[in-house]
C-alpha cells in the first residue's frame, strides 16, 4: 500500500472518530482527531480515552479544553523534527565541505602533476628534487588532515541524525516503537505482499490503576506489560499505539501460531504481581485482551479487524484473545 493510501485510510479514520463523536468536522476538529487517531499525542489519546470510556461522548467544549491543555506533547514533537531538520542540514553541508575539499584534493594533485612536468627539465640535482617532493609531501599532509577532520564530523553528525529519527519513532515511555514505527511497518509488508497477522492489545481497567494509584504507577504498569510484551513476541514488531494499546505486527505467522505468542504474553504477564513501590500496597494482577486478525491483502484492514475483536474480548469478560481470519 503506497503512503498516499495510507494517509487516506487515516483521513477516513480521523472522519470516522468525529462522527462518532458527533463532532463537525472542522479543521480544528480534523487536528484534535488526528491526534488522538494517530497517537501523535500520547497524553491526548490517554485522556480521551479516559473521557469516552463506556461510549461517552465529547462536547465541543470538552474538545476545545483538551487541545488547549496539550500543546507540550506537540512541541516536543515538533522539537523532535526540528532537531531531524537541523541535523539533516548540518550533514549536508558538511558532505558539500566533504565533496569540495575531495575536489580541491583532485585539483591539487593536477596543479602537482603539472609543476612536476613544468620543472622535470629543469631539475639537476638533488637539492631541486628535493624540493618538489618536500612540497608534494607538505601539500598531501594538510590535505590528509583537513580529511580526517571532515570525516570524523561527517560521521558525528550521522550518528547525531540517526539518534533524532530513532527519537522520532520511539515512545519514550515504554521505548518501544510508536505509531509512526508501527505504521511504516506495515506499509513496508503491504509493498512487499506477505502473509500478515496483527495483534491488538490493551491492558484490562488501566483506568482504574491510573485512578486509584496514580499516574507515576501507571506508568510502571506500562513499562512492565510493554517489556512482557516484547520479551515474549521476539523478534517480531511491538509497538505502543497510544494510552494503553500495543500493537503487534507479525508477518509471515499464520493465525494459530499468532494466538500461541499472544497466550505466551497473557500467561508471562499473569505471573507478574504488582505493588506500589512508596507503600508497597499490592496492586494484585494486571492483564490485557487481545483481538488478532490474519491477512495477505491489506493491513490497516486486519488492523481495525484487531481492534473490533480486542473490543469483542473486552465485551466478553476480558483477560482473553479473540481471533478471526480477516478477508
Amino acid at each position: 500500500m503506497s503512503k498516499k493510501n495510507l494517509n487516506r485510510k487515516t483521513a477516513e479514520e480521523v472522519l470516522r472518530f468525529l462522527d462518532g463523536q458527533m463532532l463537525d468536522p472542522t479543521p480544528s476538529n480534523y487536528s484534535f482527531g488526528y491526534l488522538y487517531v494517530t497517537g501523535a499525542n500520547g497524553w491526548l489519546r490517554k485522556t480521551v480515552d479516559y473521557a469516552i470510556d463506556g461510549g461517552v461522548r465529547l462536547t465541543q467544549k470538552e474538545v476545545d479544553d483538551l487541545m488547549e491543555q496539550a500543546p507540550s506533547e506537540t512541541a516536543a514533537a515538533a522539537g523532535v523534527n526540528a532537531a531531524l531538520d537541523q541535523h539533516q542540514a548540518h550533514l549536508r553541508h558538511q558532505m558539500l565541505s566533504f565533496a569540495e575539499l575531495t575536489a580541491t584534493a583532485a585539483r591539487q594533485t593536477g596543479e602537482f602533476n603539472r609543476d612536476l612536468e613544468e620543472n622535470a627539465c629543469r631539475i639537476g640535482g638533488h637539492e631541486e628534487l628535493g624540493s618538489v617532493i618536500r612540497g608534494m609531501i607538505e601539500r598531501t599532509a594538510a590535505m590528509e588532515k583537513k580529511l580526517a577532520e571532515t570525516r570524523q564530523e561527517t560521521e558525528r553528525l550521522k550518528q547525531d541524525l540517526d539518534a533524532a529519527r530513532d527519537d522520532a519513532t520511539r515512545d519514550a515511555l515504554t521505548n518501544l516503537p510508536n505509531r509512526r514505527a508501527v505504521d511504516r511497518e506495515l506499509e513496508k509488508i503491504a509493498e512487499a505482499g506477505r502473509q500478515l497477522s496483527v495483534a491488538f492489545c490493551d491492558i484490562d481497567h488501566f483506568k482504574s490503576i491510573n485512578d486509584k494509584y496514580g499516574h507515576a504507577v501507571g506508568d510502571r504498569v506500562l513499562k512492565v506489560v510493554a517489556e512482557t510484551l516484547a520479551q515474549s513476541m521476539n523478534p517480531h514488531v511491538v509497538g505502543r499505539f497510544g494510552g494503553e494499546e500495543f500493537v503487534v505486527v507479525l508477518p509471515e505467522t499464520d493465525q494459530a501460531s499468532a494466538y500461541d505468542l499472544v497466550e505466551r504474553a497473557r500467561a508471562a504477564l499473569s505471573q507478574r504481581h504488582f505493588r506500589v513501590r512508596d507503600t508497597d500496597e499490592p496492586i494484585g494482577q494486571v492483564t490485557f485482551s487481545a483481538g488478532i486478525a490474519v491477512t495477505s491483502g491489506d493491513p490497516l484492514a486486519a488492523l481495525r479487524e484487531a481492534d473490533e475483536l480486542l473490543y469483542e474480548a473486552k465485551r466478553t469478560g476480558r483477560n482473553r484473545t479473540v481471533c478471526k481470519l480477516a478477508a
